[in-house]
Protein backbone atom coordinates (compact mmCIF):
# COMPACT_ATOMS: atom_id res chain seq x y z
CA UNK A 1 0.00 0.00 0.00
CA UNK A 2 2.77 2.29 1.38
CA UNK A 3 5.81 2.90 -0.40
CA UNK A 4 9.08 4.70 0.28
CA UNK A 5 8.59 8.63 0.00
CA UNK A 6 5.32 8.95 0.88
CA UNK A 7 3.95 11.32 3.41
CA UNK A 8 2.23 9.57 5.98
CA UNK A 9 0.60 10.31 9.55
CA UNK A 10 -1.68 8.36 12.05
CA UNK A 11 -5.07 7.42 11.03
CA UNK A 12 -6.56 8.38 14.34
CA UNK A 13 -5.30 12.25 14.43
CA UNK A 14 -3.59 12.05 17.74
CA UNK A 15 -0.35 13.42 16.38
CA UNK A 16 -0.61 15.49 12.90
CA UNK A 17 2.83 15.74 12.54
CA UNK A 18 3.28 13.82 9.40
CA UNK A 19 6.02 11.28 8.52
CA UNK A 20 8.47 10.12 5.52
CA UNK A 21 8.10 6.54 4.87
CA UNK A 22 11.85 5.27 4.43
CA UNK A 23 11.70 1.63 4.25
CA UNK A 24 8.57 -1.01 3.52
CA UNK A 25 10.16 -4.39 5.15
CA UNK A 26 8.41 -7.22 3.61
CA UNK A 27 7.99 -10.89 5.62
CA UNK A 28 9.50 -13.77 4.10
CA UNK A 29 5.99 -14.67 2.59
CA UNK A 30 5.98 -11.31 0.66
CA UNK A 31 3.47 -9.26 3.09
CA UNK A 32 4.11 -5.96 4.44
CA UNK A 33 5.69 -6.60 8.28
CA UNK A 34 6.15 -2.57 9.26
CA UNK A 35 7.29 0.19 7.95
CA UNK A 36 10.25 2.42 9.18
CA UNK A 37 9.22 5.87 9.43
CA UNK A 38 11.20 9.24 10.22
CA UNK A 39 8.76 11.13 11.85
CA UNK A 40 9.20 15.03 11.71
CA UNK A 41 9.24 15.46 15.11
CA UNK A 42 11.75 13.01 15.59
CA UNK A 43 15.91 13.81 15.29
CA UNK A 44 16.88 13.08 12.19
CA UNK A 45 18.10 9.34 11.90
CA UNK A 46 15.61 8.41 14.62
CA UNK A 47 13.34 5.70 12.66
CA UNK A 48 10.09 4.37 14.17
CA UNK A 49 8.62 1.09 13.15
CA UNK A 50 4.64 1.14 11.88
CA UNK A 51 1.52 -0.68 11.44
CA UNK A 52 0.93 0.17 8.00
CA UNK A 53 -2.91 -0.27 9.29
CA UNK A 54 -2.68 2.66 11.70
CA UNK A 55 -1.39 4.73 8.67
CA UNK A 56 -2.81 7.16 6.23
CA UNK A 57 -1.48 8.68 2.86
CA UNK A 58 -0.97 12.26 3.17
CA UNK A 59 0.97 12.61 -0.28
CA UNK A 60 2.20 10.07 -2.59
CA UNK A 61 5.91 10.09 -4.31
CA UNK A 62 4.23 8.56 -6.97
CA UNK A 63 1.10 11.30 -7.89
CA UNK A 64 1.68 13.01 -11.33
CA UNK A 65 3.29 10.37 -12.48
Amino acid sequence: MFQVGDLIRYDDHVNDIPGLVVAVVKESCGFVSHLDVQWFDWEPGTLATEDEEALVLVSSVSEGK
